[in-house]
């Protein structure tokens, strides 16, 4: 008994300080609410509903008679030349390819990166419209559904991309399908996406009717 107290006397201040710290740190973690285990799942189904939403994004432009593609593209004033082209025939494809990887969980969170990115690039493109005092169609359902750049356009991107941040940043992501580490359905996406492109790109290439 005389031992252990004479150690305790004897202990370093450093140690006790330690101690204290840790005891700190263990309330203060006590102390902070733990998140909801809804809101992953909220986020994962918020991915998914994007990944759909980019979905009928491509097909309503697919099916959209292609003068009016490129026309919704050269609205926006940011490309010169054949750009505007270039763009009405990549683009669904690449949709359809981010869509895939979205719903399916596809090398996530890369993809998702990709996807952000692409919905930021559209909101900054309509706010330059915006700022600009120009008149256009946002063109993201084809002719489907005629929408004029509005500043709730640049929010919604906006907010969609903040979903896939945060989605992101989820450990580990939930309602992921694919298998984690597998290029298997990446590599499957990406035959189906450059099917898509080199089938819009015959499209667009053979005369107009006359």
């Amino acid at each position: 008994m005389t031992c252990v107290r004479i150690s305790r006397i004897l202990r370093l201040p450093s140690q006790r300080g330690s101690h204290c710290v840790d005891a700190r740190t263990a309330r203060r973690r006590r102390s902070v609410s733990p998140v909801s285990p809804t809101v992953p799942l909220a986020l994962a189904a918020g991915r998914i509903l994007i990944g759909l939403l980019l979905t009928v994004s491509a097909y309503a432009k697919r099916a959209a008679p292609r003068e009016l593609q490129v026309a919704d593209v050269a609205g926006y004033r940011l490309l010169p030349g054949r750009g505007p082209r270039a763009v009405a025939i990549a683009l669904p494809a690449v949709e359809l390819f981010l869509a895939g990887c979205l719903v399916l969980g596809g090398r996530l969170p890369i993809t998702e990166v990709i996807a952000a990115i692409l919905l930021l690039a559209l909101a900054g493109a309509s706010a330059s419209v915006l700022a600009r005092g120009i008149e256009a169609d946002c063109g993201y359902f084809g002719s489907r559904l005629r929408w004029r750049v509005r500043p709730g356009v640049v929010v919604a991107n906006v907010a969609l991309a903040a979903v896939l941040v945060a989605d992101l940043l989820v450990t580990p992501q939930r309602l992921v399908l694919a298998s984690p580490g597998s290029n298997m359905v990446v590599i499957v996406l990406g035959i189906a996406a450059a099917f898509n492109l080199l089938t819009s790109w015959d499209r667009f290439r053979q005369p107009q009717p006359a």
